[in-house]
Formats: C-alpha cells, sequence, structure tokens
C-alpha cells in the first residue's frame, strides 16, 4: 500500500475519532448555548458573550499557542531517538503555556474595571470577569498536553476528555441556572469544567509518558535543545501570531467591536447566528488536527505528489459534507432559529445567512495552514492572515456603525472571500518553490 493511502487510512481513523468528540462535545455545547440564550434572554445572554469574548480575547493575545510548535519539535526529536531532548520539549512547552497563562490572568485582573466601563458598558461587570478569568488559568496548560496526546497517537483520549469535560460543565451549568444563580451560575460551571477537564488530561498524559519512557521531564534540562531556540522562537512566533489572528478573525474580534458600537442586544443575535453557522468547523476542526502531522511527513520524504493528492482526496470529501449542510441553514435559517432560540432571537436569520455562505468559503482552504506549516512557510501563512485581517478590520469599521450585526456578518464574508483567494495564490506559490527545491 501506498504512502498516500496508509496516510489517508490514519487520517480517516484519527480524524473519526476527534470528529466523534468533537460532534458530542458540540452537541452538549449547543444544547447549553440553547438553555443559557433562553434562560438569561437577550440583554444578560449578550452580556455573558462580551464578557466570555474579552477574557478569549485576552487569552488570544497572551496565550502562546504551544500545541503546533510542541507537535512539531516533540514528535521531531521522538522520531530521531532523542529522550532527552524530547522530555526537555515538553518541558519548555509547559514553561510557555503556563507563563503566558499567568500573564493574560493578571491583565484580566487589573483591567476588569476599565473594560467594563469603557467597552462592555456595564460598570458592574468586572467581577464577572474575574470570575470568568480563573477558568482561563486552569486551562492554560491544555494545549501542550493535548499536543503531546496527539504526539503519540492518543486522539481517542482526546476524543473523551473533551466529550466528558463538555457534558459535566453542561450538567453543571443548567443545575446552576435552574438554581437560580444567573450569569454566574454559568461562569462557575466554566470553572468547575475547566479543573475536571485539566485534572483528567494531566493524568492521561503522565501516563502516556511513563509508559513510553519518559519519565521525569520535569526535571528535564531545556539548555540541552538550546541551540534550536532561535529555530523553536521563529516558528512559535509566527503560529501563535496566526492562531491569534484566526481566532480572533472567526470568534470574538467581531463580538468587540459591535458590542462597543452596537451594544448587548446586537452581540446576542450575532453570536447565536455565528455559533449556528460555523457548525461546518465540527467537521473541518478535526481534519485540521490529524492532516498536520501527515503532511508533515510528506514533506519531509519531497512526496510532494503524495502531499496534493491527500489535500485533493480530502477537500472532496469535505465539500460532500459542507455544502448540503450550509443549503440546508439557508434554507431553514428562521425555523432554526425560531424553534431552538426563540422568537426573541429572530432578527438574527439574514445574518446567519450571510455567516454560513461566509464559513463555506473559508472552510474550502481548510487546509492552507497545515499545508504551509509542513513545507515549513510559517512566515508567508503570517503574511496572508496578517492581510485578510487587516481588510477584515477596514470592513468591521465601515460596516458595523451603520448597520450593526449585519454589517459585522458582510464584514466577515468579505474577510472570507480575500482570504480564500490570497490562501489559493500563497499555495501556488509555495508549492512552485517546492517543486525548485525537489
Amino acid at each position: 500500500m501506498s504512502n498516500s493511502k496508509n496516510s489517508q487510512k490514519k487520517l480517516l481513523k484519527n480524524a473519526t475519532w476527534l470528529f466523534g468528540g468533537k460532534s458530542a462535545s458540540g452537541i452538549f455545547t449547543a444544547i447549553q448555548t440553547i438553555v443559557v440564550a433562553r434562560m438569561l434572554g437577550v440583554s444578560d445572554y449578550g452580556l455573558l458573550t462580551l464578557v466570555i469574548a474579552y477574557i478569549s480575547v485576552l487569552n488570544m493575545f497572551f496565550d502562546l499557542k504551544v500545541w503546533e510548535t510542541a507537535t512539531k519539535y516533540i514528535g521531531t526529536y521522538l522520531e530521531k531517538g532523542e529522550p532527552d531532548k524530547t522530555r526537555s520539549m515538553i518541558k519548555l512547552s509547559y514553561i510557555l503555556d503556563i507563563g503566558s497563562g499567568i500573564v493574560a490572568f493578571i491583565i484580566a485582573i487589573l483591567s476588569a474595571k476599565l473594560i467594563s466601563t469603557y467597552i462592555i458598558h456595564s460598570p458592574d461587570a468586572y467581577i464577572l470577569i474575574w470570575i470568568f478569568s480563573i477558568s482561563l488559568f486552569i486551562d492554560t496548560a491544555n494545549s501542550t498536553s493535548d499536543a503531546i496526546l496527539r504526539v503519540f497517537d492518543r486522539f481517542k483520549s482526546i476524543a473523551f476528555i473533551n466529550t466528558f469535560q463538555k457534558l459535566f460543565r453542561l450538567i453543571v451549568v443548567v443545575g446552576l441556572l435552574f438554581s437560580g444563580f444567573g450569569i454566574k451560575g454559568v461562569l462557575y460551571g466554566f470553572i468547575l469544567a475547566s479543573f475536571i477537564g485539566f485534572s483528567i488530561r494531566m493524568w492521561i498524559v503522565v501516563k502516556t509518558l511513563n509508559e513510553n519512557d519518559l519519565k521525569g521531564w520535569l526535571g528535564a534540562d531545556i539548555g540541552l535543545i538550546r541551540d534550536e531556540w532561535r529555530g523553536i522562537a521563529w516558528f512559535l512566533g509566527n503560529t501563535s501570531f496566526i492562531a491569534t489572528l484566526k481566532t480572533g478573525n472567526e470568534k470574538y474580534l467581531g463580538v468587540m467591536i459591535l458590542g462597543y458600537f452596537a451594544g448587548k442586544e446586537a452581540v446576542a443575535f450575532y453570536k447565536i447566528a455565528s455559533t449556528v453557522a460555523s457548525l461546518a468547523n465540527k467537521v473541518v476542526d478535526p481534519l485540521y488536527e490529524a492532516i498536520y502531522p501527515e503532511l508533515v511527513k510528506f514533506t519531509s520524504s519531497n512526496a510532494i505528489k503524495d502531499f496534493k493528492k491527500m489535500i485533493k482526496s480530502t477537500t472532496k470529501s469535505l465539500v460532500l459534507i459542507i455544502v448540503p449542510l450550509t443549503i440546508i441553514l439557508l434554507v431553514f435559517a428562521e425555523p432554526i432559529i425560531k424553534l431552538v432560540f426563540g422568537s426573541e432571537y429572530l432578527p438574527a436569520t439574514n445574518a446567519l445567512r450571510i455567516l454560513a455562505v461566509a464559513v463555506l468559503i473559508v472552510r474550502f482552504t481548510f487546509w492552507i495552514n497545515p499545508a504551509l506549516l509542513a513545507m515549513g512557510r510559517p512566515g508567508l501563512r503570517t503574511i496572508l492572515e496578517s492581510i485578510a485581517t487587516v481588510f477584515y478590520l477596514v470592513l468591521m469599521l465601515i460596516l458595523v456603525p451603520p448597520y450593526s450585526y449585519m454589517g459585522a456578518a458582510f464584514a466577515f464574508l468579505g474577510y472570507a472571500i480575500s482570504r480564500s483567494i490570497l490562501a489559493f495564490k500563497f499555495f501556488r506559490d509555495a508549492l512552485n518553490n517546492e517543486k525548485i527545491k525537489a
């Protein structure tokens, strides 16, 4: 069997585990969103969304998004039979993860009152920010933990952890809401679920490392990889910056700008629309996580034909799923929102249709990030996302003040189109360079 077929079989297996876990997690999250939105109402749900968005934006800026770098270097040292360097990279990854989390947590505490007054426009929201920042701090090491589990092919464990954590969070959040705790109850539920998820992850990670003769990583000497710090820093800087832009563009940037210009109700409508429209992500995200290590193998062995073949076959399979899903959202947007979230959220109908098309366009090029990383072109990916983000910000500032959440939806559509056009051009140029090197 060819390398391409073997890798596709492995990709399918790993992606299936991740898809199963993310699908179950997505169902629990969707139920939670419905219950929370209905019980809190438009105004309080908008406030909750803004609080979560602000903490997530902080995390987005200060979290180093270590998983891609950890996956590459831990996996490389492991394949080369260098256990001491593997331990050193594991320790360095956790140091970077936890250190960035501490910085974000401190800034969240110190900036809460200013953000509450001048951005969220709800002076008492700082208490909610303080509460939710605890969840941010607890989650800070998960990036490295999941990277380790990916390296050791523990996708089944990742799926289990995510599913159990989301189920636990759903039960606790709903219970606290029905007990009358309101927004604070939702946030307390998030904190408890984060602690459970962190504990299970660390237990499985420690067990996995012990099984692979990698005990003692806490006492490892990170000086063993000193000669490669510059390369690690360059790779990490690019992947962290791009993850920040991607997360901001697709989740939180629009919410914060919209909240500033249009208020909590507009945020609630946009959040509902984007939540439903992003259903396609439940299919794409597992593919992203599973395809990356396989593409690295192809570029490392100069198997460019297999590299291209995997991207084409994966994209074709993806189209068969997300295109019908998008059509369903376009046709049944109004009844979906009315039945699931209630009549008070019906103004979000057309925004949902716009965002559904935008998400479809973005997901056609889901492979661009892992492909450029696999080719060793993190800088090129940084340029791509930077240009698209600047264009998105310009559109937001032009369209949101006069058109509120509908303007935000059109701005994201513009971002999706511009990013996809650039992605094809940049990938073609990078691929031509690979052929020249070969």
